[in-house]
């Protein structure tokens, strides 16, 4: 037997609940995987309220990513991997579990200097961010110091893609929702001040204008967007030309409570901005939006992708706080906030 978190019904996070599962033997093909922790992403907190197009029908597990080691691996399995490996992986849902049977495409050997947590904080983000910086905004073809705005700098994808700016040579600029973010972002990453706005503080508009006088840049070559509005036009207005708009998620649609109020959603969806294609034309910028899980499918390019990225030379992922694996109501709650700096995850073993 495993146990796993099991959302029966999306629409509320108190309907997620702890059971005990059969547990059957991996197939050709598969590991079984003791897991040791699990990485918490915006994803799953949509999933379990009912608001993520990709969440599977009916009652489902939570969880796109996972570290831990390998107990199992069936005879005729054609992999490099065996028993004791530590390992980190990809699931499309049912990361939140003490054991799986992964699909071996999916997992990858741990580098030896990092420890579990820390490798259960790296598939997702790191992927995300430059799957979105690279392959759709093309970032390692901009002039050196060209300007990219990070929306949400302080957190787990945010810090990914200050890495991926770092290794291209772009100029990043950030946003963070609190002073607090502000300052961790000064004081373990380097950022200068300059290179930060704080969403609180008003005329955000204003505040760019002010960043790309201060470094002389007409407009940002890349923005890279998980929040939308009311900061989605100001950051459109301000692209260069060929400027692309990388659109990944909506953290400003995130229901306050434990449950959606379905009625304000409803108010900022029709309050959404929008952008005139034939306006996107004449100015020469480009709106593009991805969701990660769709590579899940894409084995070939998913392998590529992860080749290509390894070629950084990736800091350990900054773990923000650990919750207990039976506390995962509580991680998600606190995760929802936005308060955390860096990757929440849970620990299973504990």
């Amino acid at each position: 037997m495993a146990q796993a978190w099991i959302q029966k019904s999306s629409g509320n996070l108190d309907r997620l609940k702890l059971r005990d599962i059969p547990l059957p033997e991996p197939q050709v093909g598969e590991a079984r995987v003791r897991v040791h922790y699990c990485g918490l992403n915006l994803a799953d907190v949509f999933a379990v309220l009912g608001l993520y197009s990709a969440t599977p029908r009916g009652a489902f597990t939570p969880g796109l990513e996972y570290s831990g080691v390998v107990e199992e691996i069936p005879s005729g399995s054609k992999t490099k991997l065996k028993k004791g490996d530590r390992v980190m992986g990809l699931t499309r849902f049912g990361g939140y579990a003490s054991h799986i049977n992964a699909d071996l495409r999916y997992l990858r050997k741990i580098p030896a200097k990092w420890n579990l947590a820390q490798a259960a904080a790296f598939p997702v983000q790191a992927l995300t961010a430059y799957y979105g910086l690279e392959s759709l905004g093309w970032i390692s073809r901009l002039p050196e110091g060209s300007p990219v705005f990070i929306h949400s700098g302080a957190g787990g994808v945010g810090l990914h893609a200050l890495q991926v700016c770092q290794h291209f040579g772009a100029l990043p600029v950030v946003s963070v929702g609190s002073d607090e973010k502000m300052k961790f972002l000064e004081r373990e990453i380097g950022l200068s001040r300059e290179q930060v706005i704080v969403r609180t503080s008003g005329g955000f508009g204003l505040e760019l204008d002010h960043k790309l006088k201060r470094f002389q840049k007409d407009g940002f070559a890349i923005v890279f967007d998980a929040i939308g509005p009311p900061f989605f036009k100001p950051l459109y207005n301000r692209l260069a030309p060929a400027g692309r708009h990388i659109y990944y998620g909506s953290a400003n649609f995130m229901p306050a409570g434990k449950r959606p109020n379905y009625l304000k959603l409803a108010l900022k969806y029709l309050k959404r901005d929008r952008v005139d294609p034939l306006e996107m034309i004449s100015s020469n910028r480009s709106v593009m939006g991805f969701n990660l899980i769709w590579l899940y499918n894409q084995v070939e390019m998913l392998e590529e992708l992860y080749t290509d990225m390894m070629e950084i030379k990736w800091l350990p992922p900054y773990i923000d706080s650990t919750f207990e694996f039976a506390k995962a109501p509580d991680a998600l709650k606190y995760f929802k906030q936005g308060q955390n700096r860096g990757k929440v995850l849970l620990d299973v073993q504990n």
